[in-house]
């Protein structure tokens, strides 16, 4: 039977309070059922915006709307009309205050600091009016002929200042306050900050080519150009670029750095190819890969006593969807982290080279889907000397059966060995938890079927048509189990050749898990609570764990990062 799932464990509470854990899901349950109610979530952000000048907004509004944003982008990731329905309307009421006295400077900051954290992208037409600039200007205590280029100036010192030289924390920081500011002023700041002589912005200048805005790349290029020409960019940097120009979606900006790469040997400064990780690795883990596509990668960095873990997600077709460092309590509060991930009762490590070749697939992915990785995969690679990541030239399905199989021994396999393999499939559930959240939740798969069997046709043909989408999860799976050493590795592999060679769906059981379990999720009118559950880490875990690592509430903007719960209609995981 599908089951709600507890929420993730807030890696706060990893030693608090079950009163701790209900309350987070009761936020999430709310969260959620504001999402659905697009007229409220409208009240909820225009109060926010009109957070009054020289006012902090409230902390618990925007904890709401942040989560509610969360809930419904993962709704429209998840193809759920209502996450769609609800971003629109809200983006839409958010552009009619648009420089007006209902958006104020503070309030923008607020709605903007939302958006970054849910993992959206902000309104590109989210600007306050003239009036609140004024008035924001006159708290900021840099003189009355002070130009633009000094309130920066004085904003980077108070960043630098607040969050010290974390470049996680430091590029979290400004994530959340560049896309509140005009795109024209963002990438004149992007520039001044990429250019600065402080070593400590030369990553945040690296992490800013992979921003999803425009102006932010653009700027970033500009002042790494800018750098360069000073004399003042390092052969570290210039080994980080050489990296980075591979991730680049866009071949415009990639042709610009490859400009500036040229230029920089030219010039004499040669890529420092005596990386060396500035951290003991201690461990890798991974989660099963869920059915929403995400897998959570931890990996256990040691520097002294001090413990910190870098943690990844990916998620099919969209990438490298986050990845950054956070410092661990104590060496326990590691370990409980990694468990967290791997899933209870689970051992989940990986090797060295499954994370690579993970990471590779997964950027391929990203690019192919026109999405950037996380600019914080700039740390991780660096605090892992991952000096060789480069996307795969071929991230298909066949491709990774390929890497499952380089020898060609599945295609030796006669017809019966086939069939036992894939018969196998059916006892897949017992062995991987995971698997139970394997269903489709998509809105429409049954639109005008009304019958029992019109719905269960109507289901076959939804399922057909997200055949690569499972033969991709499944053989993601078989890669992972290979490095594990799993003897049911083989049959995920065969089974997902299966899939992309045009097995007919019923005649491959764990398209008939799938079909089952959707059919369940969606005539079960209510879900009971299960602790033998897997409590998935994927976005969730990542999410929180960011906010940990988030900079103070009051950000320096002027001197004064797998699974939610079941609902009562069950969804797939994050």
């Amino acid at each position: 039977m599908v089951k709600k799932k507890n929420p993730g464990t807030p890696p706060a509470a990893l030693a608090a309070s079950h009163s701790d854990r209900l309350f987070h899901e009761m936020k999430m349950e709310a969260a959620r059922a504001l999402a659905m109610d697009p007229q409220n979530v409208r009240a909820l952000a225009q109060a926010i915006a009109s957070t009054p000048a020289g006012s902090d907004p409230d902390d618990e509004l925007c904890d709401l709307l942040t989560m509610t944003l969360d809930q419904a982008r993962m709704a429209q990731e998840n193809g759920q009309r209502f996450g769609g329905e609800c971003l629109d309307a809200v983006s839409r009421h958010l552009a009619t205050l648009s420089g007006t006295p209902g958006l104020t400077f503070g309030g923008n900051i607020a709605i903007t600091r939302c958006y970054v954290r849910a993992g959206l992208p902000v309104p590109e037409d989210l600007t306050p009016d003239d009036q609140a600039l004024m008035e924001e200007a006159a708290t900021l205590s840099i003189g009355d002929d002070a130009h633009p280029e000094t309130a920066f100036a004085a904003l980077l010192h108070d960043a630098l200042a607040t969050v010290g030289d974390d470049p996680s924390m430091l590029h979290q920081a400004f994530a959340e306050i560049l896309p509140g500011i005009p795109a024209a002023a963002r990438r004149s700041l992007c520039r001044l900050a990429a250019a600065n002589p402080d070593r400590r912005l030369e990553p945040l200048a690296c992490a800013w080519l992979l921003d999803p805005s425009e102006s932010v790349r653009s700027g970033a290029i500009d002042g790494l150009g800018d750098r360069l020409a000073a004399g003042i960019l390092s052969a570290q940097a210039l080994s980080r670029l050489v990296v980075l120009r591979t991730w680049i979606v866009h071949k415009s900006a990639r042709r610009r750095l490859d400009t500036l790469v040229r230029n920089a040997i030219r010039s004499g400064i040669s890529p420092d190819q005596t990386a060396v990780a500035p951290y003991r690795i201690v461990g890798y883990v991974s989660s099963p890969i869920d059915g929403a596509g995400a897998q959570s990668l931890g990996i256990a960095l040691q520097k002294g006593r001090a413990r910190s873990i870098a943690l990844i997600l990916l998620k099919q077709q969209f990438g490298i969807k986050d990845a950054y460092i956070a410092p661990c309590a104590s060496a326990a509060d590691q370990r409980s982290i990694l468990q967290q991930i791997a899933g209870p009762g689970q051992k989940g490590d990986i090797s060295p080279e499954y994370l690579q070749a993970v990471l590779g697939i997964a950027l391929a992915d990203g690019l192919h889907n026109g999405a950037y990785p996380a600019p914080g995969l700039v740390d991780v690679v660096d605090a892992c000397a991952i000096t060789a990541l480069r996307p795969e030239h071929d991230a298909s399905i066949q491709a990774m059966l390929d890497r499952y199989d380089p020898e060609g021994d599945l295609a030796s396999l006669d017809a019966k060995e086939c069939e036992t393999l894939i018969a196998a499939s059916a006892d897949w559930a017992a062995l991987h938890p995971v698997i139970a959240s394997w269903f489709e939740d998509r809105d429409g798969m049954f639109d005008g079927a009304e019958s029992s069997e019109a719905q269960a046709q109507a289901l076959w043909k939804h399922i057909e048509t997200q055949r690569n989408f499972w033969a991709s999860i499944i053989a993601r799976m078989a890669l992972l189990l290979k490095d594990r050493q799993d003897p049911l590795a083989p049959s995920f592999a065969v089974t997902a050749r299966a899939l992309i060679h045009g097995r007919p769906l019923k005649e491959i059981p764990i398209m008939f898990t799938i079909f089952d379990q959707t059919f369940e999720a969606r005539l079960m009118g209510h879900s009971t609570m299960d602790d033998e559950m897997p409590e998935e880490a994927a976005e969730e875990l990542m999410a929180l764990m960011m906010n940990l690592m988030s900079p103070p509430k009051k950000t320096p903007k002027r001197s004064s990062r797998g699974t939610p719960p079941r609902k009562v209609t069950p969804r797939k995981p994050k």
